[in-house]
């Protein structure tokens, strides 16, 4: 039986490691943080920018079909 993620999982490992990288087996996205001169942003590994944490995974998630599709993630 697979562990359920949840959307606040990845969202803290975003915010804990400074970075996050999710797969659903076929496709790999990467979200990193990016302390630049007005404050943090958040840049995925297909230079997509985001203002928080919370859209930037929204985001992985949606690219990703579904939180239910993703397999692994650090």
């Amino acid at each position: 039986m697979n562990r359920v993620i949840t959307l606040d999982e990845l969202i803290d490992t975003l915010e804990t490691n400074g970075e996050v990288s999710i797969t659903n087996g076929i496709k790999e996205l990467f979200i990193q943080v990016v302390d630049d001169k007005d404050g943090y942003s958040y840049v995925s590994s297909t230079n997509e920018e985001f203002g928080s944490s919370r859209e930037a995974v929204e985001w992985a998630i949606e690219k990703m079909n579904g939180i239910k599709n993703i397999v692994t993630f650090e």
